[in-house]
């Protein structure tokens, strides 16, 4: 244990928003040593990692599934005493409703070494956090990427999870870098080690909301049901106006889409183009009972995720608990469409939508279009970290991904808000305030 040197004083830190990636930047901002408040318009944490009970279960509405690349998650759930399971596993209903594995054609017929050889070559960088340093060479629409390289069967291999998951459809213009991003953090290309004594895939017992929950009731000051108005950044710090009163603070860490807080926020001109170029999918969640379903499983629907043109339809369905009927379906499309369309995907299946007892709406996977990335709209983005004492974290810098959202902003607090004067680090579990270790 040593006291770090070159340390500056603590900094006032506010952070908008209570999701994964604003949760850990809080969490590493208060073992540095500085101040934090977090303040979150919904009446609970969690954001897209939200789960709800129903039939004495817990049902996850965004986010929950964890693979081997996901270190930093296994290290916070190990910190935070979490308890983790297997997840369900996957299968594929072909057009007919028959259940079938995925294909795994792209690790056995020589595209992954050609995919390795390229990565080396062109975007080493890929597994790191953020998007930047690989946006460029990975700029083009992701089938004309995939056709030009030789490696379609990383389509067959990937391209129906990538889209059941909500990323979009691999015929919408999707740049090459979200593919190949979700590719790389499935842990298939690179098998890493086992992670909390899991073979495969985990997620946390009770909801994946537990998590978060806790790294909230870690924190000194997280405030829930709070409206922001307005964002006011000057010389001397950063004026927050909310529905419940000013908050001041040195600095604002905007964890939430530059689009999203554009409203409220005295944006620059280059923050309000690049707000504009944002690009966002509409993927739904709906919790409903259906009986006459394969069970048991996390189903991908082949008929659904092959073309953009069957957006509205369930695209995925889960079925995690074999003693409740009560399944999440996760479409595309507009809300009014997703409903009635549900009911003719489930009785296309043999099965019939009994109930319906939640439906929520995500603006999921922000992200920029092909000329955008060509054109440096991530460097962009990432050259404004600091400026007009204003942080950017979330989904667009790092991939909507909870592993990558989380490592993203754990990173950009190390490199950007060293410790504390009289802050102390304890190997393996970051900095810890004088006080803290002495309470210890």
């Amino acid at each position: 244990m040593q006291e770090l040197p070159d340390t500056a004083g603590p900094r006032t830190v506010a952070v908008v928003g209570a999701g994964p990636s604003g949760l850990a930047a809080a969490r590493e901002l208060e073992r540095a040593g500085h101040r934090v408040t977090v303040l979150e318009e919904q009446d609970t944490v969690a954001g897209k990692c939200q789960s709800v009970h129903l039939d004495g279960h817990a049902f996850d509405l965004g986010g929950h599934i964890c693979t081997t690349r996901y270190e930093r998650i296994a290290r916070l759930l190990t910190e935070l005493d979490v308890a983790t399971e297997r997840t369900s596993r996957y299968r594929v209903l072909d057009p007919a409703g028959r259940a079938v594995r995925q294909s795994m054609a792209f690790l056995r017929d020589g595209s992954l070494q050609r995919y390795r050889a390229l990565r080396e070559r062109e975007f080493p960088r890929i597994g790191e956090p953020g998007l930047a340093h690989s946006a460029r060479a990975l700029a083009a629409p992701v089938a004309r990427w995939l056709a030009e390289h030789g490696l379609r069967s990383m389509a067959d291999s990937f391209g129906t999870g990538y889209t059941a998951a909500g990323y979009g459809h691999l015929d919408d213009d999707v740049p090459a870098l979200y593919f190949v991003k979700y590719a790389e953090m499935t842990g298939l290309l690179d098998p890493g080690p086992e992670l909390l004594g899991h073979p495969g895939d985990f997620t946390v017992v009770g909801g994946f909301a537990t998590l978060w929950n806790r790294v909230a009731e870690e924190l000194k000051d997280v405030r829930c049901g709070v409206r922001v108005t307005s964002v006011e950044r000057g010389a001397d710090g950063v004026r927050i106006l909310t529905d419940s009163g000013p908050v001041e603070a040195d600095d604002v860490v905007l964890a939430v889409a530059p689009d999203r807080v554009l409203p409220v926020l005295d944006a620059t001109d280059e923050e309000r183009d690049l707000a504009a170029r944002i690009r966002s999918n509409a993927y739904h969640t709906v919790l409903a009972a259906a009986s006459g379903l394969p069970e048991d499983a996390f189903y991908f629907l082949a008929a659904h995720t092959t073309s953009r043109e069957t957006s509205g339809h369930c695209v995925s369905y889960h079925h995690r608990y074999p003693d409740s009927e009560v399944r999440t379906f996760y479409s595309y499309g507009r809300p009014g469409d997703v409903t009635a369309l549900l009911r003719e995907d489930v009785a296309a299946l043999g099965g019939r939508l009994e109930e319906v007892h939640l439906r929520r709406e995500w603006a999921f996977m922000p992200h920029f279009g092909s000329a955008d990335l060509r054109d440096g709209a991530l460097d962009r983005l990432d050259a404004l970290q600091g400026r007009h004492r204003t942080y950017h974290l979330g989904g667009l810098p790092a991939f909507e991904l909870v592993e990558c959202t989380v490592a993203h902003a754990q990173d950009l607090v190390r490199r950007h808000f060293p410790p504390a004067q009289g802050t102390l680090t304890r190997q393996g579990r970051g900095p810890a305030t004088i006080e803290e270790e002495r309470q210890t």
